[in-house]
């Protein structure tokens, strides 16, 4: 089975670490860092630049400040080849939101992620009506009344993975979202299909997909990767010292698709 590892820091105390360690980033992404208006924007934009290359350095013994990053297909990040030689082959993805930043690992194969944190959402409906497939748009009809947290929970469940298989894909906003469709069916953990789109260089059948839902907090996370072979992830949450990782539950997956572990990694222990 392919290995895929997540990188998880959620909640204010976890974040203000790893943006205190902003001075490891390079100069584009301090440039970055420094157009975001309010500082919480970007504290958390430090944090997942930061946690990127923590999660880089466990996989590949370069030092945390010594990565460096290129724009690909599409405009993707990826590892600077040249610079790192050490990391061919590793590939990436990034994703924050309100109060949580994570990446996904993968070698030799592309991968997504994504992240929702909860939200107030009255127009989940209009929203999915307008973008999603015919399927998912019913799905969240069908979930509960207009507002309704079970219509978010919905909602947020198909957006993360529909944007991290669009995310693995690399192809950003060019494809459209009602071109695939994503079904959970079950209680959790749902089992997850995905349907189309036709001609893809990847067969439907072959992504492997998870959710997560982390609490407290009660964030939405999902991650997708093109392993025919079925795909096993590895969950990391870097947790302020003596934090532990009880907040993480399986809330779905396709065939063929393993939670081996959710783990704590204390911050202290994980600097270079």
């Amino acid at each position: 089975m392919h290995e895929v590892v997540l990188h998880i820091a959620h909640g204010g105390p976890a974040l203000a670490r790893l943006a205190a360690h902003a001075g490891v980033l390079d100069a584009g992404e301090e440039a970055s860092a420094a157009r975001f208006r309010f500082a919480a924007d970007r504290e958390l934009y430090q944090a997942a630049h930061v946690l990127l290359r923590r999660a880089l350095s466990a996989q590949v013994p370069v030092d945390l400040a010594q990565w460096r990053f290129i724009r690909g297909a599409h405009g993707r990040p990826e590892i600077d080849p040249i610079a790192c030689p050490e990391a061919r082959g590793l590939r990436f993805n990034l994703s924050h939101t309100r109060g949580l930043v994570c990446c996904a690992l993968s070698r030799g194969l592309p991968v997504g992620v994504d992240a929702e944190c909860p939200r107030p959402m009255q127009d989940a409906r209009a929203i999915t009506e307008r973008f999603f497939a015919a399927e998912e748009a019913a799905a969240v009809a069908a979930a509960g009344a207009p507002g309704s947290a079970a219509e978010a929970t919905t909602f947020r469940n198909l957006w993360t993975l529909k944007e991290a298989y669009v995310k693995a894909l690399g192809l950003g906003l060019s494809m459209g979202l009602a071109d695939f469709a994503f079904r959970l069916t079950g209680s959790a953990p749902a089992a997850i299909a995905l349907h189309g789109p036709a001609g893809a260089d990847h067969p439907a059948a072959h992504w492997r997909c998870l959710l997560l839902h982390l609490e407290p907090g009660g964030w939405t996370l999902a991650a997708a990767v093109p392993a025919a072979t079925g795909a096993r992830f590895q969950a990391l949450l870097h947790t302020p010292d003596g934090a532990d990782a009880t907040g993480a539950a399986l809330a779905g997956c396709t065939a063929a698709t393993e939670l081996a572990w959710v783990r704590a990694v204390p911050m202290a222990a994980a600097h270079r």
